[in-house]
Formats: structure tokens, sequence, C-alpha cells
């Protein structure tokens, strides 16, 4: 294997030229490991467990001390206590910002460990919350030739109205519950469909009241 070699060095500064007043030649090898992580299933249901399985190597010439191993665990997983082995015995890392931590004392060359460690999938993987709906707002017939749309809906909420032409205008709720729109040219015609619905904020649209002039 190749090695690095590496010359470490004291120096004094002095008369304007450097003088060396120390010098040791030492040897450096890298350090070459292989990492590999499996879990035991793709799918799982919230509140069932996952199990990891890492596999370090030493493909080192040399033995490799003071190894530390870091694992931090995604949002969704709640590490499972008493569940981590090393080589099939039962260790206690520590566990900070939801960050496992080991450390292996030694690991020597062409030597391999095994670690293993279980996680519960929380319900914080997906957001199983539903939206509220909102209110379904009320709106007065709509006349032909007549560019003015009114109703009730819930204050502060957004009025959509959406032309036959498929174009989109939009209002606001007054504190009082009413709301109005002028429409733009071209005005309403006999026989057209109007759609209108209402978002209050945080909700899901309401729905779609449908009006015929």
């Amino acid at each position: 294997m190749r090695e690095i070699e590496n010359k470490a060095v004291v120096s004094l500064e002095a008369c304007n030229r450097t003088i060396e007043v120390a010098s040791n030649e030492i040897t450096t090898k890298p350090i070459k490991l292989r990492l590999e992580k499996k879990q035991d299933c793709d799918i799982v249901l919230i509140g069932e467990n996952v199990k990891f399985t890492i596999e370090i190597e030493n493909q080192c010439s040399t033995d490799v001390e003071n190894l530390m191993f870091k694992d931090r665990l995604h949002d969704c997983f709640h590490y499972v206590e008493g569940s981590f082995r090393v080589n099939g015995i039962e260790e206690h890392p520590e566990l900070e910002d939801r960050t496992l931590i080991f450390e292996i004392d030694q690991l020597r060359s062409c030597e391999s460990v095994t670690i293993e460690f279980e996680v519960t999938v929380t319900d914080d993987c997906c957001d199983c919350t539903t939206e509220e709906q909102s209110a379904t707002p009320t709106v007065m017939p709509l006349y032909q030739y007549s560019p003015s749309m009114n109703g009730t809906g819930i204050s502060g909420a957004t009025i959509y109205v959406e032309r036959p032409s498929g174009a989109v205008v939009q209002t606001t709720v007054y504190p009082g519950g009413h709301w109005n729109l002028t429409l733009p040219a071209p005005y309403p015609s006999a026989g057209q469909i109007y759609k209108v619905w209402q978002v209050e904020p945080g909700k899901e649209p309401s729905e779609i009241v449908t009006i015929t002039v």
C-alpha cells in the first residue's frame, strides 16, 4: 500500500533566514474504510419499527483506534432504547440532537464491525391533519348585461368568481359579512354560467356555487 510521507519541522526565523532547529521524519498511512448501511424493510406503517444494520470494514493495513461512529436520525424516527448492538453485544450510544454517537475503541486491519439498532416510525413523517373547508358563500342572482355581483360570506375571506371564459376575478368580504364585485366587460349574457367560491384564511376552498345568468 502506498505510504504518505510527511515531514514535521520546527523552524526559527533569525538573521533574515530560516534556521531548521528540529526535524522529524514521520510516516502516515491513509485510513481506508468500507461502510454499508441496510434496512430490513422498504415500506413501513406509522408505529412500526425499522431495523438498520451498518457494517464497517477496515481495509487499511494498519489498525484504527478511537473510531467515532455517528448516524443522524430522520425527524420521522424515534430511537428504540436498548436496541443498539455492536457485533451482537448491547451497547449504549449517546444521543445528541437526534444523532447516535458511539466510539469504537479499535478496529484491526481487515476486521469488520457490525452495528445494529432500531427506530420507531412516528407520525411526524407526514402531515395527517386535514384543513377545514371554508364556508360556502351566498350569491345573489346575476342578471343579463349587469356587471354587479354580490352576496354574503365570512369577514376577511376571499371570494373568487370564474367567468365563462375561464378568467378568475376576486374580492374580499367586508367586515359586515357582505361582498360585491363589479365585473369587467364583456358583461353577462343569457345562459352563461359563473362559478363562485370562498377561501377563508388557513382553510381549504369552499364548495363551488354555480350561477346561471
